[in-house]
């Protein structure tokens, strides 16, 4: 047997960065000629990192897969959308007002 190829991984942040880099980490698995040595994230990429890791440690490369399935499994089942409501503000009369009640009088 080869030794497997070692890398380290930086992962971005970002909702959509995230479920893109989940995709990744998944193929990555299937390589067993490359080990991932070191790992670091922030946001989304540091949740991903953490859950592949834990994964890693407690079932290897089937564990880490899993690890990854359940985090996504949950992100996706968020309900909560109170934050539809601030977004809002950012239709476009919405902006109209905003912009309107931060100028000054003159």
């Amino acid at each position: 047997m080869t030794t497997p190829t070692r890398i380290n991984l930086a992962l971005q942040g970002g909702g959509a960065h995230g479920a893109y880099t989940w995709g990744v980490l998944d193929r990555l698995l299937d390589e067993e000629s490359i080990e991932v040595a070191g790992i670091s994230g922030a946001s989304a990429g540091a949740l991903n990192g953490a859950a592949f890791k834990a994964g890693m440690v407690s079932g290897g490369r089937e564990g880490a897969r899993a690890a990854l399935d359940g985090l996504w499994a949950r992100m996706g089942a968020v309900g909560d959308m109170r934050l539809v409501g601030w977004m809002r503000a950012l239709e476009p009369a919405g902006v109209v007002q905003a912009v309107e009640a931060a100028m000054p009088v003159i």
